[in-house]
Formats: C-alpha cells, sequence, structure tokens
C-alpha cells in the first residue's frame, strides 16, 4: 500500500497591495474612446521634423561635429594622393580620385567594413599582389624530376661499365 503523501503548503495566488495604485497606460486609456483613438492617429501618421541621424554621419557625431573633420581629412587626401600618384605612377584623373576617394574614406570615422574596404582598395592601387607559391613549387618539383633522371642515367652508365668489365 503506498503512502499518501500530505500536499505542502502553497502561498495565494493574488498578491493585494492596497496601498499601491493599479497601473494605468496612457495609450491603452486614450483608446479607450473614440475622440483618443482619432488623435492617436494623427499622431503616429504626422510626419516627422529632424527624425534621427542626418545620412551619411558617423555614430557620435552631429552634422555640424563632421563638417570640420571632413574638410581636415579632404585635404590630406588630395596631399597623399598626390604623392602616391607620383610614386606609382597613376597618371588617369579617374584612378586620381577613386585613389582620393578611397582614402577620405578610409581616415574619417565610420563603419568598420566600409573602411577595411577602402584600404583594401588603396593598397589595391599602391602595391603589387604577391607571387603565387605555385609558381616555386612546380620550379622545384620540376628540378627534383630532372635530378632523378639525372642521377637514372649515372646509374644505367655505371652498370653497362661493370658489365663490360665483367664479360671479358
Amino acid at each position: 500500500m503506498a503512502k499518501v503523501r500530505k500536499e505542502r503548503l502553497k502561498s495565494s495566488k493574488i498578491v493585494n497591495f492596497p496601498n499601491q495604485a493599479p497601473k494605468q497606460n496612457y495609450f491603452s486609456t486614450l483608446m479607450s474612446t473614440p475622440e483618443g483613438r482619432k488623435l492617436r492617429k494623427q499622431w503616429s501618421t504626422k510626419p516627422r521634423k529632424n527624425a534621427g541621424r542626418p545620412k551619411g554621419v558617423p555614430d557620435g557625431h552631429t552634422s555640424k561635429t563632421i563638417k570640420p573633420l571632413r574638410e581636415k581629412v579632404k585635404k590630406e587626401a588630395i596631399m597623399a594622393t598626390e604623392i602616391m600618384a607620383e610614386k606609382f605612377d597613376i597618371q588617369d584623373e579617374y584612378s586620381k580620385e577613386a585613389l582620393q576617394t578611397a582614402i577620405e574614406v578610409m581616415r574619417l570615422d565610420g563603419e568598420t567594413r566600409e573602411r577595411l574596404a577602402a584600404a583594401r582598395l588603396v593598397l589595391d592601387f599602391t602595391k603589387s599582389k604577391p607571387a603565387t607559391k605555385s609558381d616555386v613549387t612546380i620550379g622545384k618539383a620540376e628540378d627534383f624530376l630532372a635530378s632523378l633522371l639525372v642521377q637514372e642515367e649515372e646509374q644505367n652508365e655505371s652498370e653497362a661499365i661493370t658489365d663490360t668489365k665483367a664479360t671479358p
């Protein structure tokens, strides 16, 4: 025969706090009347003035604070582009303009992804890609095979010499 367990005491589900007023959400009480619903609809469809940060302005800046930084970076980019054009012999004006823009994006605050893409573009303009390893390994493999052939020929010649000495 199984023992019947005595149920443990549980707290009541309803907790009353007499000194606390019930919560009243302003918008839920507003939506309870037709006038309130009309007013809420007007508020939600009203066009916003200066909604958010202007486009193209990075986090932590306003359009006023970013403008002098952009002018400073633009001057630096022009100087850097002139130096790079002389050093790496860039003649095309469109290439110079693209390089200048990439330098501006790279030096200005903004998204990391954009700055990395600009840095990669600047490196593509200025530095050549490293040589692939396959060229080196193919050369080594060919040299190795040639040395094996030379060793085999020498071995065949030495065997032929020993055979001629042993037969007389």
